[in-house]
């Protein structure tokens, strides 16, 4: 059986837990085993994260969850341009990741955006939904 790991960023940690919450509710009715490895800082450290469990313990994909604010411009950009480029290694590399990170302007709208049906704006089964056909993929392409 296929095996993901999700990556959880806590820095808005009630927030953070309740995204987790969700997005195991529907990996759980998934054919898919899991683990969780809980990112003791920010969202900027999960690349880091995934990377390392690539390495080490590699996993068939990945699904990122973290929160950020657009508060502050300067360093929303720097997080998010920072995201962008290491999910497109990790695609160029063979990494199956789902982007789970949603953005808000707000605690509120984070949170808005958490339990939102859209999954344009929960993110979080648009990430579980890219994992699966990623590995799906990949082994179709092993055959």
């Amino acid at each position: 059986m296929s095996k993901i790991l999700i990556v959880s960023s806590n820095i808005h940690q009630e927030l953070a837990a309740k995204q987790l919450a969700n997005c195991l509710d529907i990996v759980k009715a998934s054919a898919y085993d899991f683990q969780i490895e809980t990112v003791e800082a920010g969202t900027y450290e999960i690349p880091f994260v995934i990377q390392a469990y690539h390495k080490n313990h590699s996993f068939d994909g990945y699904i990122a969850l973290g929160l950020v604010l657009k508060k502050n411009p300067d360093h929303y950009d720097y997080i998010m341009s920072h995201i962008k480029t290491c999910f497109t290694k990790f695609a160029l590399k063979n990494i199956a990741v789902g982007n789970g990170i949603i953005t808000g302007s707000d605690m509120q709208e984070l949170a808005t955006h958490i339990d939102s049906s859209d999954p344009c704006l929960s993110a979080y089964p648009s990430a579980l939904h890219a994992v699966d056909y990623l590995i799906k993929l990949k082994n179709r392409l092993q055959e």
